[in-house]
């Protein structure tokens, strides 16, 4: 079988190949080019030193050389040369790279293409494929897991974005190492997390992390939702049910499924049952924005994604059943012009994911609403006033919270058509607000 690389790869393997050193494609980009995916980036494998490398190419930089990789410059493209892992024990290179794909985390992952073109394959990746199968080369789940326990996480990631299963070996290799997964760094973590919700196939991805006990390590409180029955006629599925299926109704977008995942987090902890059986969670948006803080600050998402999808959680439920102008224009101040948008995707998902006789119109009117305001080109967002806070500084404002409220109130007022977005009159009415009591 021959395989077409593309130019800048076969130029980095031919420059290898004329300085006397071997050299393959390996990894993932060859599992995806088998499947006709486009691989995101390209890594070959090679019988040079780190050191070598960065002798043989024009630019190179130095990323990873500890660990026997070199990042070679082709272009504008990126691709990183490791030294190969395997010791070869005298049988050459074809033993030497059979070494290094048998410690690949997954047979998928361990597959080779050579400067011809020709798959090589010692471990069965191109027959897992076909199967659509997550397996540890020889079935060393256990060895690989514990040389970096992130697989773990990893093969779930493979699952939901390539729609495989997990071979049965692996779960007792997992429910082996689970522990280990406590050692891996919340950002490598957060990394395969946020692959796992972007991915095409979302709720596979997190049941398998429920099934696995991997969410109990990473994201216990989401634990208390699973089976956890709602008891309430507009609702058909468990808390945790009914959260993939919103997570699953809104666009591939990191944020917004991060909240549809969480946004009823606080649901178990809400919970009260009412004289006719009838279960309700009054005030779960505030809990589950609580814990949604907690658990994306602890997994360390940025700090715009912590507020965004905090923000998104906390007004779910900021439903604007009779929508008119006025009412749109509290919620867009309230949330952000950034936000409001996908707020109003989320909740659509929300009632859709419940039951069946929900009806999401009202949000369809509110949407219509605000695409006429931003029609209107009226000012959004503070930064569009004519004002902003130095000038009402200059007027006797203190730098405090009573700034912030005078700029939110006369964005209100902008947007409301009582003041002109001009800096006389929203200075005039500003006056008048310091004024008040």
């Amino acid at each position: 079988m021959h395989i077409k690389l593309p130019d800048h790869i076969e130029h980095v393997l031919n420059e290898l190949r004329n300085q006397g050193f071997q050299a393959a494609v390996a990894g993932g980009a060859v599992r995806d080019l088998l499947m006709d995916r486009s691989p995101r980036d390209f890594d070959v494998v090679c019988s040079a030193e780190a050191g070598e490398v960065a002798r043989l190419f024009e630019k190179t930089l130095p990323i990873g050389i500890k660990h026997g990789t070199t990042v070679v410059m082709v272009g504008d493209n990126r691709v990183e040369v490791t030294s190969c892992r395997g010791s070869g024990a005298g049988g050459g290179w074809a033993v030497r790279l059979q070494e290094d794909l048998l410690h690949r985390d997954f047979t998928v992952n361990a597959m080779a293409i050579d400067g011809s073109g020709a798959l090589i394959d010692p471990w069965g990746g191109r027959q897992d494929i076909a199967a659509r199968l997550i397996r540890a080369p020889e079935n060393q789940a256990g060895e690989r897991f514990r040389e970096d326990p992130l697989r773990m996480l990893r093969a779930v990631r493979l699952a939901a974005v390539l729609d495989f299963r997990l071979d049965d070996s692996l779960s007792p290799a997992m429910e082996e190492c689970l522990d280990l997964i406590d050692s891996v760094a919340a950002e490598r973590i957060k990394e395969e997390l946020a692959a796992i919700l972007v991915s095409e196939h979302p709720a596979r991805g997190l049941r398998l992390m429920v099934e696995t006990g991997l969410m109990q390590r990473i994201i216990p409180e989401v634990m208390a939702m699973v089976g956890f029955e709602q008891h309430n006629p507009a609702h058909i599925n468990d808390v945790f049910n009914h959260s993939l299926a919103v997570v699953e109704n809104v666009p591939a977008q990191l944020e917004i499924r991060l909240a549809a995942l969480l946004h009823d987090i606080g649901k178990p902890a809400t919970f009260t049952m009412d004289s006719r059986g009838i279960g309700h969670f009054y005030h779960h948006q505030q809990e589950s924005q609580r814990q949604t803080l907690q658990i994306l600050k602890r997994l360390r998402f940025s700090r715009a994604v912590v507020d965004k999808v905090s923000t998104l959680v906390g007004n779910h439920m900021y439903w604007l059943t009779r929508p008119d102008r006025e009412a749109v224009i509290r919620l867009l101040i309230q949330v952000g012009e950034d936000n409001l948008p996908d707020l109003f995707t989320l909740q659509k998902a929300d009632i859709n994911g419940s039951a069946s006789f929900h009806d999401s119109s009202f949000i369809d009117q509110a949407q219509r609403i605000y695409q006429k305001v931003v029609d209107s080109q009226a000012p959004l967002n503070i930064k569009d006033l004519a004002v902003n806070g130095r000038d009402l500084m200059e007027i006797g404002y203190q730098a405090d919270a009573k700034l912030g409220q005078a700029l939110r109130l006369l964005l209100e007022m902008v947007l409301k058509n009582s003041v002109e977005n001009r800096k006389e009159k929203l200075l005039a009415a500003a006056r008048e607000l310091l004024a008040a009591p």
